[in-house]
């Protein structure tokens, strides 16, 4: 009997180990309750393209020539791709040039006002540097003939110790008087300074990723981003502070053509002078314009923008007719070149010190109904 009741005791030990085994094991990799969805991807912010122009990669020693022996390459440490030219200045000695000559010419695709040469320069101490030597580029093959030049002494106080990445436009060197470089076929680079006094120890300078890029545009300059409606006006009313739907910053200015008139202006007047750091030939207003009906406007009326604090006095302006038949019902992007504008005959508006922004326009009949408009972020950049 107690054989009996022992048994039983240890079947039952046995078929709860069983049960046990056989309950679903939960993994917490599996339950995703308390998982966050990622971050949506952000396409406001178009991506970044490089549309600059290599003209050697440093990869290879290939075509380089250095100060005191042969370049080395060096596979560690590099900016970019495989590895980087070193040249060394050895003890007792004061002079480094780096010189590469292209087995074929390359076309930069920018012009002396749009490009710059760029490239990383490793320096082991700044401090050691003489305040001289010149940075080369040409298309001659020749460091004195069909070059553009930015010296040395200009570049040397702005370094640190390591590397160092140099943006050097093309409108900040000094071209040669035979009328510069060929920009659609260089073929030459070289770089060459000294130390203040011979090295007391062996001293470190290298190159890397040589390239040429068009200077990217300076950041628009902001007339008035129309979150406040102080200093604006418009036609049947006073203006209207809109926080809802606005293109930019906390709101836009509305005006509404009431039932039964015809007519809006936008009109700003600016608290001081604005220096636009554009020209007639490079910039362009823009801005963004509310319609409700594009089809109720007449083709008439006039964008102005002016250095007087008066729209008749040293502006320049775009007639309506121009841009209305470009507009769609709701918010459109006015892009208005500075070259395709009218200036007055008094000389235009002095693009360094403007102050006065109107807009005006007529519906081609009567308003049936409330009509609304909206002008948002006010801003000059450089035209494309």
């Amino acid at each position: 009997m107690k054989f009996i009741k022992t048994m039983m005791v240890f079947s039952i030990f046995i078929a709860a180990i069983a049960i046990s085994g056989c309950k679903k094991e939960k993994y917490l990799s599996r339950d995703t309750s308390g998982l966050k969805p990622p971050p949506p991807v952000d396409t406001t912010t178009p991506p970044v393209i490089d549309t600059s122009v290599v003209i050697d990669n440093a990869d290879k020693t290939d075509g380089w020539q250095v100060a005191g022996g042969d370049p080395a390459l060096i596979t560690t440490g590099q900016k970019e791709g495989a590895g980087y030219i070193k040249g060394t200045i050895k003890t007792g000695q004061n002079f480094m040039q780096f010189i590469k000559t292209l087995p074929a010419p390359v076309n930069t695709k920018v012009t002396l006002s749009t490009g710059e040469l760029k490239f990383w320069f490793y320096v082991q101490d700044v401090s050691l540097l003489k305040i001289d030597g010149q940075i080369q580029f040409s298309s001659s093959g020749d460091p004195d003939k069909n070059r553009i030049g930015w010296a040395m002494d200009k570049i040397i106080p702005t370094l640190k110790n390591g590397w160092n990445h140099l943006e050097l436009k093309f409108t900040d060197g000094v071209p040669t008087s035979d009328g510069g470089p060929d920009l659609k076929a260089m073929n030459f680079f070289k770089m060459f300074f000294w130390t203040a006094a011979n090295a007391a120890t062996d001293q470190v300078y290298g190159i890397d990723d040589i390239r040429v890029a068009a200077v990217p545009p300076p950041p628009d300059v902001v007339i008035d981003n129309a979150d406040k409606t102080d200093g604006w006006q418009v036609a049947g009313s006073d203006p209207i502070l809109t926080t809802a739907g606005q293109k930019e910053g906390t709101g836009y200015i509305k005006g509404t053509i009431k039932t039964g008139q015809n007519f809006m202006q936008f009109i700003k007047t600016l608290p001081a002078p604005i220096n636009t750091n554009e020209t007639l030939a490079t910039g362009e207003l823009k801005f963004w314009f509310y319609v409700q009906d594009v089809s109720l406007l007449k083709i008439d009326g006039q964008i102005q923008f002016s250095s007087s604090g008066d729209p008749d006095k040293n502006r320049i302006g775009w007639a309506m007719d121009k841009i209305i038949p470009t507009l769609k019902n709701g918010w459109n992007h006015l892009e208005l070149k500075f070259s395709d504008g009218v200036p007055t005959g008094d000389g235009g508006p002095d693009l360094t010190s403007m102050n006065f922004f109107k807009m005006f326009f007529w519906t081609a009949a009567n308003a049936t109904s409330d009509q609304n408009y909206g002008v948002d972020d006010l801003r000059v950049g450089a035209k494309p």
